[in-house]
């Protein structure tokens, strides 16, 4: 039976987490939608918990044998799914809300195929809250140049997006640190994009995501940013906002040298801008960068001798 919304919930070993999304799908005021939950559970926990509900919406589950793994668990009920839109929703996050979901529905028109919503950040360990939305004029910057989001995220994760599901650009599943933004900027590089400046989505920080085992880590970062240049090449650092970006990737993963950088990029081929930025780094030992002005400062000369 044809939906306007299939939710799309992609679920790992954490069924306290995977309650609370669904049940703040049960007090939504909009109806027609689906739920299907696909599982890379390595553990019967989560599969045993939806087998013991009776949901007051259409339901699918199916366990994933072998598990697929980060990103394409995120889209892989697309097959099951009789939904016009899309919308993944990570199991450890949920609806603020309940009219969150009718909210996306009213933002549905011919002219659009993307539709952003703002979200706020909960830190589980702590209760702590933290509205990220921003302005549509923001909005409206990054849609002018998606590259953007390269020197940070502002839409935040895909549990923000509802998408229209004849669109052919996705998450790539090569990548795991910058798959979200990576992929928004594929898609508002090729579709019409939209945002509802609310808080629609409450976005979990806790000790059981992906990101947390990727962020610092040289051998995931390095190798991702370079399959993002393959795609976009020099644009990516055209302007300041963009270098810095580059500059803080640099400096953040502590590499010193040609060698170090050539490492970690494995068969990928490395763009010599970023062997300029390791060789303007050693300029000054590594504390003197992390001293903010000082840092933007060699960030401004680097940036100039290196165009």
């Amino acid at each position: 039976m044809k939906k306007l919304i299939s939710i799309l919930i992609p679920a790992y070993e954490r069924p306290d987490y995977l309650r609370r999304s669904l049940e703040q799908i049960e007090r939504q005021t909009f109806k027609d939608f689906e739920v299907i939950v696909t599982d890379d559970s390595t553990t019967d926990a989560v599969e045993e918990f939806v087998r013991s509900q009776a949901f007051s919406f259409p339901f699918q589950y199916r366990r994933n044998r072998p598990a697929l793994g980060t990103p394409r668990n995120w889209t892989a009920g697309m097959d099951l799914a009789a939904g016009e839109w899309i919308k993944i929703l990570h199991d450890d996050d949920w609806l603020s809300d309940p009219d969150s979901l009718l909210q996306y529905a009213q933002a549905i028109r011919s002219d659009v195929d993307l539709i952003f919503g703002g979200y706020e950040a909960v830190y589980e360990s702590t209760g702590q809250r933290e509205n990220r939305t921003i302005l549509a004029r923001k909005f409206a910057w990054i849609v002018k140049s998606p590259n953007r989001l390269f020197a940070k995220n502002l839409l935040g994760p895909p549990s923000v997006l509802l998408y229209r599901r004849t669109m052919l650009a996705g998450f790539d599943s090569r990548l795991k640190w910058i798959v979200d933004w990576e992929g928004y900027i594929r898609m508002l590089q090729t579709y019409r994009a939209t945002y509802i400046p609310r808080v629609l989505i409450c976005m979990s920080y806790n000790a059981t995501q992906v990101t947390r085992a990727c962020f610092g880590n040289p051998e995931i970062e390095i190798p991702e940013a370079l399959i993002y240049y393959q795609r976009q090449g020099d644009k990516t650092r055209s302007t300041w906002l963009l270098y810095d970006a580059w500059w803080r990737l640099i400096r953040n993963l502590s590499i010193r040298s040609e060698q170090q950088l050539n490492r970690y990029a494995g068969e990928a081929p490395v763009p010599s801008f970023l062997y300029k930025i390791v060789r303007h780094q050693r300029w000054l030992p590594p504390w003197c960068w992390t001293i903010g002005l000082l840092s933007k400062m060699g960030m401004f000369i680097s940036f100039n001798l290196n165009r």
